[in-house]
Protein backbone atom coordinates (compact mmCIF):
# COMPACT_ATOMS: atom_id res chain seq x y z
CA UNK A 1 0.00 0.00 0.00
CA UNK A 2 1.32 3.44 -0.96
CA UNK A 3 1.59 5.91 1.88
CA UNK A 4 0.65 9.55 1.19
CA UNK A 5 4.26 10.77 1.47
CA UNK A 6 5.51 8.18 -1.05
CA UNK A 7 5.21 9.00 -4.74
CA UNK A 8 4.72 6.29 -7.35
CA UNK A 9 7.27 5.74 -10.10
CA UNK A 10 6.93 3.30 -12.99
CA UNK A 11 9.42 2.14 -15.62
CA UNK A 12 9.52 -0.47 -18.34
CA UNK A 13 12.34 -2.63 -19.62
CA UNK A 14 13.55 -5.68 -21.46
CA UNK A 15 15.39 -8.81 -20.34
CA UNK A 16 17.50 -9.50 -23.47
CA UNK A 17 18.14 -13.17 -24.21
CA UNK A 18 20.51 -14.76 -26.74
CA UNK A 19 19.94 -18.47 -27.36
CA UNK A 20 23.03 -20.36 -28.42
CA UNK A 21 24.03 -23.68 -26.88
CA UNK A 22 22.57 -22.16 -23.68
CA UNK A 23 20.82 -18.92 -22.78
CA UNK A 24 22.84 -15.73 -22.34
CA UNK A 25 21.39 -12.60 -20.75
CA UNK A 26 22.46 -9.03 -21.50
CA UNK A 27 23.21 -6.92 -18.44
CA UNK A 28 24.05 -3.26 -18.54
CA UNK A 29 26.00 -1.24 -16.02
CA UNK A 30 24.26 2.06 -15.49
CA UNK A 31 26.42 5.14 -15.04
CA UNK A 32 25.39 5.14 -11.38
CA UNK A 33 27.40 1.89 -11.10
CA UNK A 34 24.76 -0.79 -10.62
CA UNK A 35 24.17 -3.73 -12.97
CA UNK A 36 20.69 -4.42 -14.29
CA UNK A 37 18.59 -4.60 -17.44
CA UNK A 38 17.74 -1.89 -19.98
CA UNK A 39 14.77 0.14 -18.73
CA UNK A 40 13.29 3.60 -18.56
CA UNK A 41 10.21 5.73 -18.18
CA UNK A 42 7.41 5.93 -20.73
CA UNK A 43 7.04 9.04 -22.84
CA UNK A 44 3.55 10.61 -22.85
CA UNK A 45 1.12 8.37 -24.74
CA UNK A 46 3.44 5.34 -24.86
CA UNK A 47 2.24 1.92 -23.82
CA UNK A 48 4.35 -0.27 -21.53
CA UNK A 49 5.55 -2.34 -24.50
CA UNK A 50 6.36 0.73 -26.60
CA UNK A 51 8.35 2.29 -23.74
CA UNK A 52 10.25 -0.95 -23.03
CA UNK A 53 11.15 -1.38 -26.71
CA UNK A 54 12.22 2.25 -27.18
CA UNK A 55 14.40 2.21 -24.07
CA UNK A 56 15.93 -1.11 -25.13
CA UNK A 57 16.81 0.21 -28.60
CA UNK A 58 18.15 3.52 -27.22
CA UNK A 59 20.30 1.99 -24.49
CA UNK A 60 21.71 -1.00 -26.42
CA UNK A 61 21.44 -0.14 -30.12
CA UNK A 62 19.75 -3.52 -30.65
CA UNK A 63 16.85 -3.27 -33.09
CA UNK A 64 16.42 -6.88 -34.25
CA UNK A 65 14.65 -8.91 -31.57
CA UNK A 66 11.46 -10.80 -30.78
CA UNK A 67 9.67 -9.43 -27.73
CA UNK A 68 7.47 -11.78 -25.73
CA UNK A 69 4.80 -9.21 -24.91
CA UNK A 70 2.26 -11.71 -23.57
CA UNK A 71 4.40 -12.33 -20.47
CA UNK A 72 6.01 -9.83 -18.13
CA UNK A 73 7.96 -9.85 -14.89
CA UNK A 74 8.14 -7.04 -12.36
CA UNK A 75 10.16 -5.75 -9.47
CA UNK A 76 9.12 -3.27 -6.80
CA UNK A 77 11.32 -1.24 -4.51
CA UNK A 78 11.54 1.96 -2.49
CA UNK A 79 14.11 4.69 -3.06
CA UNK A 80 14.70 8.30 -2.05
CA UNK A 81 15.73 11.11 -4.40
CA UNK A 82 16.24 14.70 -3.26
CA UNK A 83 14.37 13.99 -0.02
CA UNK A 84 11.31 12.51 -1.77
CA UNK A 85 10.45 8.85 -1.21
CA UNK A 86 9.30 6.76 -4.17
CA UNK A 87 7.74 3.35 -4.61
CA UNK A 88 8.97 2.12 -7.98
CA UNK A 89 7.57 -0.66 -10.15
CA UNK A 90 9.54 -1.86 -13.15
CA UNK A 91 7.83 -4.15 -15.66
CA UNK A 92 10.15 -6.24 -17.86
CA UNK A 93 9.38 -8.12 -21.06
CA UNK A 94 11.70 -10.94 -22.21
CA UNK A 95 13.11 -10.53 -25.72
CA UNK A 96 15.14 -12.86 -27.92
CA UNK A 97 17.90 -11.10 -29.83
CA UNK A 98 19.51 -12.35 -33.03
CA UNK A 99 22.97 -10.93 -32.38
CA UNK A 100 25.11 -10.20 -29.33
CA UNK A 101 26.38 -6.94 -30.86
CA UNK A 102 25.69 -3.98 -28.57
CA UNK A 103 26.18 -0.26 -29.22
CA UNK A 104 25.42 1.11 -25.77
CA UNK A 105 24.27 4.64 -25.00
CA UNK A 106 27.29 6.22 -23.26
CA UNK A 107 25.15 8.95 -21.67
CA UNK A 108 23.42 6.36 -19.47
CA UNK A 109 25.42 3.12 -19.74
CA UNK A 110 29.09 2.55 -18.87
CA UNK A 111 29.43 -1.16 -19.71
CA UNK A 112 27.57 -4.28 -20.78
CA UNK A 113 28.07 -8.01 -20.38
CA UNK A 114 26.48 -11.13 -21.85
CA UNK A 115 26.22 -13.65 -19.03
CA UNK A 116 24.98 -17.16 -18.38
CA UNK A 117 22.19 -17.40 -15.83
CA UNK A 118 24.69 -18.10 -13.04
CA UNK A 119 27.01 -15.31 -14.16
CA UNK A 120 24.13 -12.86 -14.41
CA UNK A 121 22.85 -13.70 -10.94
CA UNK A 122 26.35 -13.08 -9.58
CA UNK A 123 26.72 -9.74 -11.42
CA UNK A 124 23.27 -8.21 -10.88
CA UNK A 125 23.37 -5.60 -8.13
CA UNK A 126 19.86 -5.68 -6.68
CA UNK A 127 17.81 -8.56 -5.30
CA UNK A 128 14.74 -7.46 -7.28
CA UNK A 129 16.65 -7.84 -10.56
CA UNK A 130 17.91 -11.26 -9.46
CA UNK A 131 14.32 -12.29 -8.73
CA UNK A 132 13.21 -11.09 -12.20
CA UNK A 133 16.02 -13.04 -13.88
CA UNK A 134 15.24 -16.17 -11.86
CA UNK A 135 11.59 -15.94 -12.91
CA UNK A 136 12.53 -15.40 -16.58
CA UNK A 137 14.93 -18.34 -16.46
CA UNK A 138 12.29 -20.61 -14.90
CA UNK A 139 9.81 -19.51 -17.58
CA UNK A 140 12.33 -20.34 -20.31
CA UNK A 141 13.02 -23.75 -18.82
CA UNK A 142 9.32 -24.62 -18.41
CA UNK A 143 7.71 -23.07 -21.45
CA UNK A 144 10.26 -22.89 -24.24
CA UNK A 145 12.40 -26.01 -23.96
Amino acid sequence: MVQPDIAKDEAFGVVPIFKGSHYLFLLIQHNAGHWGFPKGHADPGETAVEAACREFREETGISTYRLLEDISFSENYLYTRRGQRFEKTVIYFPAFVESKQVNFQAEEIQAFSWESFEGAIARLTFEGSKHVLTSVHQFLQQKLT
